[in-house]
């Protein structure tokens, strides 16, 4: 759905609550791969009207809409079946055989947990991850590269969880009844934590980060940087195409771990007009303090999503005996803590997708101020939406429901508006766009 940033606090938090596998990210229609377009090629007359969907984009997308209602389905029931057949007591009685302690019971039962759920998702994650993206023309990997990646993030994911999911026990130990209180801060001590980490030790793990190639180009980006305050000394590029054709460029870390990141498919295919607005626009993030906003936005979020936690697996616990899980305090408690917080993640997502979408407009905003393009910035849209077919008109309760972003024609309408405000017309020698390379 457009270009993604990294500010990645939702997704960290599926990563604490145990869904290693990742959203469905689809993939082109058949036979229209994405790179067909060619390096930077023209878009016409940005500020005109927004065209209207290809078959491709109108596929790609809603299959896209459908694998998520499919996505959060399966996955609620499949949390539903290890709960309510036993399984989860069963885990217990694996995980008990590694020692009485309480810490190392809940680590074990942690890891056997998130490999049964990595494998409830896995026919799911190989169609929407794998064949649907090398169908559509986005996928460059073998499937063994790919179940290699998949493998490192479930490394991760077991690792990740571990460490939070002893501390909350701890904590459910010894509050009692008052757990959820100091469960949320830990939560978002986590999702700070993860956020630090990840463009320094968990990125590397799956791409080559170095120095933007493009000397003239990582010049004028990092003064943008400098004229807007941000202390960057350099730019990075990633080699994205290794896994997939699909365009984005990131500021992603925390407490000094900051990194601007451009994939090397987004160099190809863009103008440096171009990807000087989108480098813009993510420097709004960080101008805007959109992390440190969207983390003060979640803790009242995941304060009421822990207590919901609280009553409503503590009522399932005592009138269901019959499943094997004692007391929240038990290890075997953590596939219904996951599947009553998922719940409520789901019922939460319009209303954190609506701040998002606020704060993805005020970052468009200032890309606009920093670069005085909104031809760039339109044509920019454009090209995403062609180039990853992410269609342009999208029904508004599906924005209002699943989409982080505006929708691509609201993106482009706000270029249009500071276009007229500032004089810009997207004639021909306004155009971002430059020749198109021999196919």
């Amino acid at each position: 759905m457009t270009y993604r940033t990294s500010r990645v606090a939702p997704l960290v938090l599926l990563l604490l609550l145990g869904w290693s596998r990742a959203a469905a990210q689809g993939p082109a229609a058949p036979g229209d791969a994405a790179g067909d377009e060619g390096p930077s090629a023209q878009v016409e007359n940005p500020l005109g009207d927004v065209p209207p969907d290809d078959p491709g984009m109108e596929s790609y997308s809603h299959g896209n809409y459908l694998l998520y209602l499919v996505d959060i389905l399966w996955s609620a029931a499949f949390l539903a079946i290890v709960v309510f057949s036993g399984f989860a007591a069963t885990l217990q009685e694996w995980a008990g055989k590694a020692g009485r302690s309480p810490n190392r019971r809940v680590a074990i039962y942690a890891v056997l947990f998130a490999l049964v759920t990595f494998a409830g998702g896995f026919p799911l994650d190989v169609y929407a991850g794998f064949l649907r993206e090398k169908a559509y023309g986005f996928a460059n990997q073998t499937f063994a590269a790919w179940l290699g990646d998949r493998g490192k993030r479930l490394l991760v994911s077991v690792i990740v969880q571990a460490i939070f999911f002893v501390i909350l026990y701890v904590t459910i130990r010894r509050l009692g009844r008052r757990w959820w209180v100091a469960g949320s801060i830990l939560a978002v001590l986590f999702v700070i934590l993860v956020m630090a980490i990840y463009p320094v030790f968990i990125a590397p793990l799956f791409n080559t980060f170095e120095p933007l190639k493009d000397a003239r180009l990582r010049a004028e980006i990092l003064e943008m940087a400098r004229r807007e305050g941000i202390p960057a000394d350099e730019v990075y590029q990633v080699d994205a195409s290794r896994q997939s054709s699909h365009n984005n460029a990131y500021v992603a870390g925390l407490l000094g771990t900051q990194r601007i990141v451009l994939y090397d498919t987004i160099l190809e295919q863009f103008t440096p007009r171009e990807i000087k607005f989108v480098m813009g626009h993510e420097m709004g993030h960080y101008v805007l303090n959109h992390v440190w906003k969207t983390i003060a936005f979640l803790a009242p979020v995941l304060l009421a999503g822990f207590f919901l936690v609280d009553r409503v697996s503590r009522r399932v616990i005592e009138s269901r005996p019959g499943l094997g899980i004692a007391s929240l305090a038990e290890p075997s408690s953590q596939p219904l803590i996951v599947l009553v917080f998922s719940v409520f993640l789901f019922l939460a997502g319009p209303a954190i997708a609506t701040f998002s979408r606020l704060q993805e407009r005020q970052a468009d905003l200032f890309g606009l101020e920093a670069t005085h393009d909104p031809v760039a910035a339109a044509s920019s849209f454009l090209k995403f939406g062609r180039l990853d077919l992410d269609e342009y008109h999208v029904h508004p309760w599906i924005e209002a429901l699943l989409y982080s972003h505006p929708s691509l024609t609201r993106r482009i309408g706000t270029a249009q508006e500071y276009a007229r405000g500032h004089g810009a017309t997207g004639t021909s020698s306004e155009r971002s766009g430059v020749r198109r390379s021999d196919r």
